[in-house]
């Protein structure tokens, strides 16, 4: 096993998945885990849903907030346009 990485198993939807993960990030995929089975729990409450909808539901909900992250966090080209407008604007009022 390379250096650093251990062997964790973690339970999604009841079932037992081994992964040879890095150590210093185990408490995330703990956590990811943790998440992923409350949201498959919540769709439980649905009667007509089973267990791969619940985790297609699930999974689904992650994508959706990853992405609006990711849109989010990112910076499009008229945004870094402005950025660079204030800082010319504002090397221009030092200079006075």
């Amino acid at each position: 096993m390379a250096e650093g990485k251990i062997k964790i198993n973690v339970s999604i939807a009841g079932r037992s998945y081994p992964m040879t993960i890095d150590a210093s990030i185990e408490e995330v995929y703990r956590e990811a885990a943790k998440n992923l089975n409350q949201q498959i729990s919540e769709y439980s409450r649905m009667a007509n849903f089973d267990m791969q909808d619940r985790i297609a539901m699930a999974a689904m909900r992650f994508s959706i907030k990853a992405l609006m992250y990711e849109r989010n966090a990112s910076l499009g080209d008229e945004d870094i346009e402005e950025l660079r407008a204030i800082k010319e604007l504002i090397a221009s009022r030092i200079k006075r």
